[in-house]
């Protein structure tokens, strides 16, 4: 299975977009699945469930990034520069595609709300924009890592 396939696959499962992107495109030699789900769990519905913050498929990109090229060890001087800029590229080319990195701007509502919420339930936002910014980290992230 290719990793945008688990990465949608696993929102579908009803884990939420941080886990779902983190969780495909991380090294999988060095974190399992249930840790790395773990791992992106706070990050979901625009960081801790505020509704407000960056979109979770956003956060989820980054963590994988970061655990591509990011900065482990004393000697790795390069990797933090590396990484920041891999990270603004992701975040400049999801922001183009989906108009915004932040979870609100791309609902169109705060979902940090409990009434926000329903009603994006109602109008299926988890099955359409959700699943959209999924994907769209996904292609974004294939090419990055």
């Amino acid at each position: 299975m290719i990793r945008k396939e688990k990465a949608v696959e696993l929102f579908r499962q009803q884990f939420n977009c941080s886990q779902a992107v983190f969780t495909a495109y991380r090294k999988v030699d060095v974190l399992d699945e249930e840790n790395a789900l773990k791992l992106s769990t706070v990050f979901g519905a625009g960081v801790a469930c505020t509704g407000s913050e960056l979109c979770g498929a956003v956060t989820g990109a980054l963590l994988a990034i970061s655990m591509h090229y990011g900065r482990g060890d004393i000697q790795s001087t390069d990797a933090k520069a590396k990484t920041y800029e891999l990270g603004k590229r992701f975040m400049a080319d999801f922001k183009s595609n989906m108009g915004s990195c932040t979870c609100e701007s791309i609902l169109g509502l705060n979902i940090g709300i409990p009434e926000n919420l329903e009603k994006a339930k109602e109008m299926k936002l988890f099955e359409t924009r959700c699943v959209d910014a999924v994907k769209a980290a996904s292609d974004i992230l294939e090419g990055v890592l």
